[in-house]
């Protein structure tokens, strides 16, 4: 079985993005990416290790939130734009605001089973939550929201 902790250090430092470990196989991963124009953008990805997720089997559980639902998002096209996506997948889930408030979430996540993850696909799954996930943020929120 992979090292995620390891796989997660060396990425981070690796490629400029930033990684803290909260502990109980818990991970906030935060990638720094400088757009053409010069502009910086950020995207968060949680990651924790849930045991018996899949069959009984220990997953990986990768989630990055987008942006708040509501009746004026176009998830049409946000849809058809998540159709490219590889390993991860667009939800909606039951959250709270910035201020505490109910609300739901678009979110990009993937649950890979960690017993069958090497470094390589690790990674592969890291980058597609957090790039469409700030792909889908950038131009269908148009700010930086998370």
């Amino acid at each position: 079985m992979v090292d995620v902790l390891q796989i997660l250090t060396q990425f981070a430092s690796d490629n400029g993005h930033q990684l803290l470990d909260r502990g109980n196989g818990e991970f906030v991963f935060q990638f720094n990416a400088r757009l053409k124009d010069g502009t910086k953008r950020t995207q968060i990805v949680w990651i924790w290790i849930i045991q018996g997720r899949a069959f009984g089997k220990d997953c990986l559980f990768f989630s990055s939130r987008v942006g708040t639902f509501t009746p004026t998002v176009d998830l049409y096209s946000i849809t058809k734009d998540t159709g490219k996506a590889i390993y991860s997948n667009l939800t909606i889930v039951h959250d709270t605001d910035s201020d505490g408030n109910p609300c739901e979430s678009l979110v990009v996540q993937a649950s890979p089973i960690l017993e069958y993850l090497n470094a390589d696909e690790l990674t592969l799954i890291l980058r597609e939550v957090g790039q469409l996930a700030d792909y889908i943020e950038g131009n269908y929120f148009h700010k930086e929201t998370y």
